[in-house]
């Protein structure tokens, strides 16, 4: 990626433009650190960690502590499931069991299970259960239909 700064004494504020072909992961990383609201901070031993949603593949809810699990890391957040939905759904999160949101596009495979479950495969090698009473919503989010799709770029 090719980067230019220009000075110009001239503007009322400073100004970030991006040009792109195709949204990869790097400018997706780059949009999100751009759009400072859009990055969380993520503690682990004692030491935080700036994250890009774009990082996580799946949050979970564990003795009332939220946990983002990315490729290799976990770190903790302080938020709440239903906060991170509300800020970070259009980022691809939908939730699948009462204290898990996987992130579907870090979704490998989707295998069928009884009980009208599903066993999500992630990118990362993860299996994570996506639970009866949360699967329409899941399967509307994956087909376009639900409430968490919007178009970003």
């Amino acid at each position: 990626m090719q980067v230019h700064y220009y000075k110009d004494e001239k503007l009322q504020e400073n100004r970030v433009e991006v040009y792109f072909n195709k949204q990869d992961e790097e400018i997706k990383n780059l949009r999100a650190f751009l759009e400072d609201d859009k990055v969380l901070l993520g503690s682990k031993d004692k030491s935080t960690k700036r994250i890009f949603p774009t990082e996580i593949f799946y949050l979970e809810i564990v003795d009332r502590h939220c946990f983002a699990y990315l490729e290799s890391d976990v770190y903790q957040l302080e938020i709440s499931l239903r906060d991170f939905l509300e800020k970070y759904h259009t980022y691809g999160f939908v939730q699948i069991g009462k204290s898990t949101i996987v992130n579907a596009k870090k979704i490998e495979h989707i295998v069928p299970d009884i009980n009208m479950r599903m066993h999500l495969i992630l990118e990362n090698e993860e299996r994570l259960v996506v639970n009866r009473s949360y699967k329409k919503e899941f399967m509307a989010h994956l087909k376009g239909e639900g409430k968490d799709n919007e178009n970003h770029q």
